[in-house]
Order: C-alpha cells, then structure tokens, then sequence
C-alpha cells in the first residue's frame, strides 16, 4: 500500500511516501507560510524519485491540527483534493499525535506542548504504554506541567520554549526530545493514520476540516 503522508501545522512542513510499511521517502521543507508554493510540486517529487504517478496513491494522511491556520489549510485542501480525484483514501491526524508519534519508543507518559500564541499552548497527554490521547486543549504552559508522575517526555516547540518551567515543575522526571524530534513529521502523520486505515476508518473528502482548537483573530474581532 501507498500512503502519502501530509504534514503542515506549522511554518516547518514535509511530505512523505510510505510504501508496503516502510519510509520509502521524506521532504522536510522549511517555507513558512508559503506551503502552497512548494508542497505540490515536493509530492511530485517524491513520486517521482519513488517511480510511482499520484494515480498509485492508495491513501493520504494529513495533519489537520491544532496549528497555523494558513498552514493548515494548505495542507488540508491539498489532500482532499488530491483523495477526491483519485479515489485515494484519506485520513485527518492530530498534528498534536503526530508529534507524541515521535516518543513512542518510549513507553513512557508523553506530554505534546505546541505553541498557540498568547503566552499559550496546544497540549494533549499520551498516557505511557497507550496509543490514545487526552482531548487537545489551550492552556497555560504552567498547566500543562503539572502533576507530572514518574519519567514523562516534552515534545513540540511549546516544550523547548518553555523548557526552564517544565523543568522547575517536573524535575528530573522530564525528558526532552532533540530538536529535529520537536518538528511534526509527515513519515510520523502517515504511521498513525495507517493504524485508522487498518480498523476501516476514514475521513469524507467534502467534510474534512482542518482543526483549528481557536478562532482565527478575524473571526474573534467580528464576534
């Protein structure tokens, strides 16, 4: 099976092609808000370095957030459209499990802090041993380092920026990822979305959206 993975909630994005259960290959691209400008032709890319045409696509996963809410859209419409004209499958990932995909080796509690502006954060838990997460919130960055028992791993660029706090409130018990980890992946979004496609479940093309958790600043001045 040919998945292609999307990933865009953040100003850091990447397309992926996983082929018969293995990483056949990965772009990481770091274009700011312009994704629109670049992702196309990275998908193009990828296929053709992998000898496959977008008619060999059988599913695509993308991130559908928390994140930025250009970004997202970019990636999101990308999907749907290419899942509409192909008949591919597709599936929505939290970008927030997309991140905690990355300390799964772990086994431990790992706790994803993204940043949502505002002195805030995206936070969601993976209890250790679970592949479930705890809903997505917006909380305070001290909030979502409380209460921490036993080893816990931080990810997300809301992690590393508030590094010193995590570690004034947890302790030796936090864990933090290198850097290159901190970065949602695409490799990471099509692992997770895999595991949805194998117990049947999809998204709907003309439904799927991208998860936003905020409203934007427009929408907040015209409420």
């Amino acid at each position: 099976m040919n998945i292609l993975g999307i990933e865009t909630s953040s100003f850091s994005a990447s397309a992926a092609l996983e082929r018969d259960g293995a990483l056949a290959c990965e772009y990481v691209f770091a274009s700011g808000p312009r994704h629109n400008e670049v992702l196309v032709s990275v998908i193009d890319r990828i296929l053709s370095d992998c000898g496959l045409e977008k008619k060999d696509i059988d599913a695509v996963c993308v991130s559908i957030g928390p994140g930025s809410f250009t970004s997202l859209r970019v990636g999101v419409s990308t999907a749907k459209t290419l899942c509409y004209c192909l008949g591919s499958r597709l599936v929505g990932v939290s970008s927030l499990e997309v991140l905690a995909e990355s300390a799964a080796w772990s086994g431990r509690e790992v706790r994803v802090m993204t940043d949502a502006g505002r002195g805030e954060v995206y936070c969601s838990f993976r209890p250790g041993g679970s592949l479930e997460m705890t809903e997505a919130r917006i909380v305070s960055p001290e909030a979502a380092c409380e209460r921490v028992a036993g080893k816990t791993v931080f990810v997300g660029n809301g992690a590393s920026k508030h590094a010193k706090l995590i570690m004034k409130k947890a302790g030796g018990n936090a864990v933090f990822l290198p850097a290159y980890l901190n970065v949602p992946r695409a490799s990471a979004c099509a692992a997770v979305g895999k595991r949805r496609l194998e117990s049947g479940d999809m998204d709907d093309p003309f439904t799927l959206a991208p998860f936003y958790l905020r409203r934007s600043a427009a929408e907040e001045r015209c409420a």
